[in-house]
């Protein structure tokens, strides 16, 4: 009978364990249904990550700002140029003269014993003063009546033009930092699968060399070598794998995301552009409307404006100077206003050459920009064609590379088709395999960097050629 009622006990209890692990396992088993059954994240392309980083990278934003903060520049140039009015309020608490070191206000004759003899009268009247002064440069650093565009408005509004074709080849910049960021990623990913299959391989290549040793049909040295390949094999595996990691970090952080070493990227590269225009196009375009040329103009306007600047400066200023004071005593009939005009006219006489010697220094700075001009242009020549004699060579070199890659194909079928036979021997059925995945890594690598070298030819171009919108 006790066994009985034991044995019930235990029952009771274990459906009571189970029905209690039951209701714990239920909602875990349908969380994990929910993550097994939510919806992978959309693998973003390089159009996706280009619309990314445009509006978080930390550059084009500074860029931005600069242009915005020259604005302001603008707006303070054209500020200094118009009349000044200033004002002015005080209250004077009492009037009187020191006499003596630590004597604020005299108190009179003194004689010896301390007795005031003559007593010094101290005004406690109160007296308001309220003013206001009003300044007007009628001719000043080249600026007549703050109407005209004055040579330190011109100078701002020429910085500003330069900020902004700034703006234009960071934003070329970004796309093509990105461009090589992602490509780099992805053909790594894509890569990844040849290399882990020549890793595969020879293996399979070692376990036969040394099988074929021990018939007495290899060398030693002949391990040895297969055992050099197996490892550098491993050893270009895990290079290119880090090479993948490294990039989705990289490019996690461009983006803004969130540092993550499996970053949803789409495997598929972009395809080639169309061929581009021709040299002459391209470079007439280029030198016509490049921003590095643009702004280089601009420089050369603001250095421009900077001497004509310092040269009014040798010229005399005209100003208008006016002020209303107000006079108040707490008494109507002592109270008085006073009203001041005058045209002041300043003239530099003699500084000791030291303002000619500034205005010369402005225009050998003009000179030089105008000279910078010519350097620049040279500079997006060299640039553009140097980027469409590689591009020849990648192309030329895949078309090489995909004729050896048809070869390679048929190689491998027709050992494969021996080896069903048995009249083909292991190793070279692995050894033409092999030669096939060099093959088509090396042009997988070389067609990643043609597409690269695009990018770059858009960079180059200044955004006149365009690639990636």
């Amino acid at each position: 009978m006790t066994k009985s009622i034991l044995h019930r006990d235990r029952s009771s209890n274990n459906v009571a364990a189970g029905l209690a692990a039951l209701l714990f396992i239920l909602p875990c088993t349908s969380e994990a249904q929910e993550v097994l059954e939510a919806p992978p994240p959309h693998p973003l392309t390089l159009h996706d990550c280009i619309a990314i980083a445009l509006g978080e990278s930390p550059a084009l934003e500074a860029s931005r700002y600069d242009v915005f903060s020259a604005a302001q520049e603008v707006r303070a140039a054209q500020g200094m140029a118009l009349p000044l009015l200033t004002g002015s309020a005080q209250y004077q608490l009492f009037s009187g003269s020191p006499t003596t070191k630590f004597s604020v206000i005299s108190l009179g004759s003194v004689t010896p014993g301390g007795t005031v003899v003559t007593a010094n009268t101290v005004g406690w009247t109160g007296i308001e003063q309220y003013g206001a002064h009003l300044k007007y440069p009628l001719f000043n650093d080249g600026s007549i009546l703050g109407l005209n565009n004055a040579p330190a408005i011109a100078e701002k509004k020429a910085k500003k033009q330069a900020m902004a074709w700034t703006v234009n080849l960071t934003r070329e910049d970004v796309i093509y930092r990105i461009t090589d960021e992602f490509v780099a990623t992805v053909s790594a990913r894509n890569r990844m699968g040849l290399a882990e299959r020549r890793v595969k391989l020879l293996d399979q290549s070692v376990s036969v060399t040394q099988e074929q040793q021990k018939q007495g049909l290899k060398l030693p040295i002949d391990v040895k070598v297969a055992k050099e390949q197996f490892s550098a094999a491993q050893t270009l595996l895990t290079l290119i794998r880090e090479q993948a990691v490294a990039g989705s970090l990289g490019l996690s952080k461009t983006l803004g995301l969130a540092s993550s070493s499996k970053l949803s990227l789409s495997n598929i590269l972009p395809d080639p552009p169309d061929p581009p225009p021709t040299t002459e196009q391209l470079l007439g375009a280029c030198l016509s409307h490049h921003p590095s040329l643009e702004k280089q103009r601009a420089v050369i306007d603001q250095a421009k404006q900077d001497y004509r600047l310092e040269r009014f400066r040798l010229y005399p200023s005209v100003f208008l100077d006016g002020s209303a004071t107000e006079i108040d005593e707490f008494d109507p009939s002592n109270s008085a206003s006073v009203f001041v005009g005058a045209i002041a006219i300043s003239v530099p006489i003699f500084d000791f050459g030291a303002q000619l010697a500034t205005t010369r220094s402005k225009l050998m700075k003009y000179k030089a920009e105008q000279a910078r001009l010519f350097s620049t242009a040279d500079d997006v020549n060299y640039e553009v064609l140097k980027t469409y004699q590689t591009i020849y060579n990648l192309t030329h070199n895949i078309l090489s590379l995909q004729g050896d890659v048809s070869k390679a194909k048929r190689d491998v079928e027709v050992i494969e088709a021996q080896q069903q036979q048995g009249i083909a021997e292991p190793l070279t059925v692995i050894e033409k395999e092999l030669h096939l995945i060099a093959k088509q890594d090396e042009l997988q690598g070389i067609e990643a960097r043609q597409l690269t070298y695009y990018a770059r030819l858009q960079k180059a171009a200044g955004g006149a050629w365009k690639w990636i919108p």
